[in-house]
């Protein structure tokens, strides 16, 4: 790839970013408002893919809310351990561990089981993160590592 097409493509990625952070926050009401909007400018604007695209990522972002509020899909317990570089100021996960459960619900317990049978790998250098994700925000790539 040539160092212009590196340079756009940097460009686009932090526009996307902005993009998404401006999306992710917003409602569902005004995520349902968002993608229509998007929509009707894809019609008139000569931009329409992007727009589409944009619609999209509301469409996906209400979705999510839909299930967190409603609690109804498939669900993932995650569980990982952070250690930290104080002097570098970052972190880096060290173990991983995730499981597949039918309901929001049992993707909680799994994930206080999941904390309580891992306690050892905890450290005065590391942290515990927790989530509980619905299918729609696993990352499939980190999940199939884990399951």
């Amino acid at each position: 790839m040539t160092y212009e097409a590196k340079e756009a493509i940097r460009e686009i990625r932090t526009s996307l970013i902005a993009i998404s952070n401006k999306l992710q926050w917003l409602s569902e009401p005004a995520l349902k408002g968002a993608a229509f909007e998007a929509r009707e400018n894809a019609k008139i604007e000569a931009d329409g893919p992007l727009w589409l695209g944009i619609a999209a990522v509301a469409d996906r972002y209400h979705e999510i809310q839909v299930r967190r509020r409603t609690g109804r899909g498939v669900w993932y317990a995650l569980v990982e351990i952070l250690r930290w570089d104080a002097l570098q100021r970052t972190g880096e996960v060290i173990a991983s561990f995730g499981e597949r459960c039918d309901s929001k619900a049992k993707a909680e317990e799994a994930a206080r089981r999941l904390m309580t049978e891992n306690a050892n790998c905890f450290t005065a250098e590391t942290s515990v993160h927790t989530e509980v994700l619905c299918e729609l925000e696993w990352d499939e790539e980190a999940g199939a590592k884990l399951l």
